[in-house]
């Protein structure tokens, strides 16, 4: 894969990555728990007032439909005995609900007050459990609606009076309420949703305010402090917090100064020593050859000694503190063309879109970074196979790969610590000090730029920095 499709694919899942991130924090997780809870309590909730009212509404209708038809079957039966009228005319004085049907049973003929619904709309069960002398109600399908069937039986052998009530009513206030609760279903967790993430913000600030400064002081700004803003439940934290971040910047200031001097005042001595080394160096064809050996070993340690106290004055200045960077407008291509040593420039390539491209950088720094990754290609990875720039969306990319062994998934943070080597290979038979690639970190984080470490297509390690694009 190409260096600028790698880092399109981690452009794309970077804000999925931030989001799943975001979720998973603590404030995440507890506006999750109480939003989990809302919805367990609402449907908890939901379902019994949907049981209670359902069946509350349900029975009441019933029971007034049982009042009803039997209030109006012993009206029939009295007027059947007394008055002697038609049983259509004994219906049509019966009062009744509005939307309500009486049906009569007498002597295998049937009186109805509806043009509608008649017998043939009751169950036979039904009318044969009345008939025989048992009350009884049914739920009934009546033109395409729901309806209750009461019967109660009369007096006379084989009579029985029936009526018919419709349930539309009661049907549209069940779908109203079921609507209100969905709705309620809906709302209150979506409700609950953002009004923990609202709440856990004051509640979780404390915790928030120390990780960020906390991440902070981890990526090299040791002047990150929290700021209580009058939280009474902060303000000790904070000053604790605070007090522990001042010390550490102090130190780490201290650290560094010490090594600047030490640095400084080495120097000098150094520098008398190469050139009594070089001397001696001049004459080394007078010399017997148990001395050329021993030259050769002081000229080789000497030339380490010298490289520590150089990286060691550049660690100094890339320290808190030090020297800040001056980025201007750099010519990348340019930069790296001269950085690189002769024996390696033909190995450059450039895309075409990277031609005239131009970046955000110390050139000192961007110089020393393009030097230590070659070096560490050439001392320490089989040499270098390969340099290519090219550019991914705002940022320019410098590609190194080399023919060694790789690095190991495990390693690829600690190579970059101070005085860190690898494990395996080359990488840990190196006679460096391990300070190259930890200056290479600390310079690209001054410039808002980076270097991350994946295997080469040739089986080597591939150094990719990356540079923000000047017009982006």
């Amino acid at each position: 894969m190409s260096p600028a499709r790698a880092a399109r694919g981690a452009a794309t899942s970077a804000p999925a990555g931030r989001r799943a991130e975001r979720w998973r924090s603590l404030r995440g997780r507890a506006t999750l728990l109480v939003t989990g809870l809302v919805l367990v309590l609402t449907a908890v909730t939901i379902a019994a007032v949907w049981t209670t009212v359902s069946q509350y509404l349900l029975v009441q209708r019933q029971r007034s439909a049982i009042a009803q038809a039997s209030a109006n079957a012993a009206q029939v039966e009295r007027g059947l005995r007394t008055q002697g009228l038609p049983a259509a005319d004994l219906l049509a004085q019966l009062p009744r609900e509005s939307g309500s049907t009486s049906l009569l049973l007498r002597r295998d003929a049937w009186a109805t007050t509806s043009l509608t619904v008649g017998a043939e709309d009751l169950p036979a069960d039904l009318v044969e459990a009345v008939v025989t002398g048992s009350a009884a109600t049914q739920r009934i399908e009546v033109d395409g609606g729901v309806a209750l069937a009461v019967g109660v039986p009369l007096a006379g052998l084989g009579e029985a009076y029936f009526e018919v009530f419709g349930l539309g009513e009661l049907d549209r206030t069940f779908r109203a309420l079921s609507t209100g609760l969905g709705a309620a279903g809906v709302l209150l967790p979506c409700s609950a949703l953002l009004m923990g993430r609202w709440l856990t913000r004051p509640a979780l600030r404390p915790l928030e305010e120390v990780s960020t400064a906390a991440a902070a002081i981890a990526s090299g700004d040791l002047g990150a402090r929290i700021d209580p803003r009058g939280d009474p439940y902060l303000v000790p934290l904070a000053e604790s917090f605070n007090d522990t971040a001042r010390a550490l910047e102090q130190r780490v200031l201290a650290d560094g100064r010490f090594a600047a001097d030490v640095a400084h005042e080495l120097r000098t001595p150094l520098t008398t020593i190469l050139a009594a080394l070089a001397i001696v160096e001049a004459r080394r064809e007078h010399l017997p050859a148990d001395a050329r050996e021993g030259l050769d070993l002081l000229h080789l340690e000497l030339g380490r000694f010298h490289r520590l106290v150089l990286d060691l004055l550049e660690i100094s200045r890339s320290d808190p503190g030090g020297a800040s960077a001056a980025v201007e407008s750099v010519l990348l291509v340019d930069l790296v063309s001269h950085s690189l040593p002769e024996a390696v420039r033909p190995l450059l390539a450039v895309d075409p879109g990277a031609r005239g491209l131009r970046v955000c950088a110390d050139k000192r720094r961007l110089r020393q970074v393009v030097v230590n990754i070659v070096e560490n290609a050439q001392q320490h990875g089989g040499g270098v196979t390969r340099v290519t720039i090219s550019r991914s969306g705002d940022r320019g990319l410098v590609v190194v790969d080399d023919a060694g062994p790789g690095v190991p998934r495990d390693e690829r943070d600690r190579i970059f610590e101070r005085f860190s080597r690898g494990r395996g290979g080359d990488r840990s038979s190196t006679q460096g000090a391990g300070l190259g690639l930890s200056l290479v970190t600390r310079h690209l984080r001054s410039m808002a730029a980076g270097v991350s470490v994946t295997d080469s297509p040739e089986g080597g390690a591939r150094f990719v920095v990356s540079v923000p694009v000047e017009d982006a």
